[in-house]
């Protein structure tokens, strides 16, 4: 007679086991994600406009780096046809955008010392991150439509970091002085 065991199976690794979610539910979330990125970009560009214009031009690039991946987004779900909320008009999108920077109550601080640059690319860079961590998941997590593009922003999200690690390290560029225009 055949014993029956009382160990439950084991359960398959974690690499085969995939979250396939909705397309339009992987956009949202990227779409949602990169504009408070940008908002984030943008506040870091503006504090650093008075202490150093090239780290504030480089922040200022990563910021448009993240609209253009927000049209790339807008671009995907209209050809999918799906509704996505940033590509329905630009007054929502400035309606969204205007709603994080509410959210956001830190007033805005302007960097004035070299300890303040370095905590806050330090801080940046924790941010970036972070945020090439959720598109990995979201990566794992889409399906075939989508993987090229989700690829596509965790290779530029991998370049952000190295950008920002650059300005950190970089000492002679980290104190230079804002110019005046």
């Amino acid at each position: 007679m055949p014993t029956i065991s009382t160990r439950s199976p084991t359960p398959p690794p974690l690499s085969t086991c995939r979250n396939i979610w909705r397309v339009d539910q992987l956009l949202a979330l990227a779409g949602t994600h990169e504009l408070a990125e940008l908002t984030r970009y943008r506040r870091l560009a503006f504090s650093f406009l008075t202490f150093n214009t090239a780290i504030s031009r480089v922040l200022a690039g990563l910021g448009i780096e993240c609209e253009m991946r927000l049209k790339k987004l807008a671009h995907i779900a209209q050809r999918l046809e799906l509704l996505y909320p940033l590509s329905s008009s630009d007054r929502y999108y400035a309606m969204l955008h205007a709603q994080l920077r509410k959210k956001d109550t830190d007033p805005y601080h302007f960097i004035g010392s070299e300890g303040m640059a370095i905590e806050a690319l330090s801080q940046a860079m924790m941010d970036a991150e972070a945020s090439r961590r959720f598109y990995e998941q979201l990566l794992e997590a889409s399906p075939a439509t989508l993987h090229s593009l989700l690829a596509t922003i965790v290779r530029q999200k991998q370049a952000e970091l190295g950008a920002l690690s650059e300005r950190l390290t970089d000492g002679d560029g980290l104190t230079q002085p804002a110019a005046l225009c």
